[in-house]
């Protein structure tokens, strides 16, 4: 990971994807092996991604979702994307009062 997204890729950086006014950093496309890249590029690349960002929306909306304490997050580089140990979370209910 570190190869492909620099030293600090474990960091929670939401700003290496925004630029200073706003709009969305360009990431080239072999950065994402699960759409390929080139001329064989997933024809349904830009509706994955925009459902991917409505349901965690949705999901950051109205839960609350807490990694379990003492559990080691390390992504798995693999052909599809996955967490190497799982991702073992608490969810509950947010209260939108």
């Amino acid at each position: 990971m570190k190869s492909v997204w620099g030293e600090d890729a474990l960091e929670f950086k939401p700003e290496r994807w925004i630029t200073e006014n706003g709009t969305s950093v360009h990431e080239p496309s072999y950065k994402f092996l699960a759409f390929n890249a080139g001329p064989r590029t997933c024809l349904g690349k830009e509706v994955a991604m925009m459902q991917m960002k409505t349901v965690a929306v949705k999901i950051i909306q109205n839960y609350n979702i807490k990694v379990v304490e003492g559990h080691k997050v390390e992504p798995a580089p693999s052909i599809i994307l996955h967490m190497k140990h799982g991702l073992k979370v608490t969810v509950s209910k947010r209260c939108l009062v």
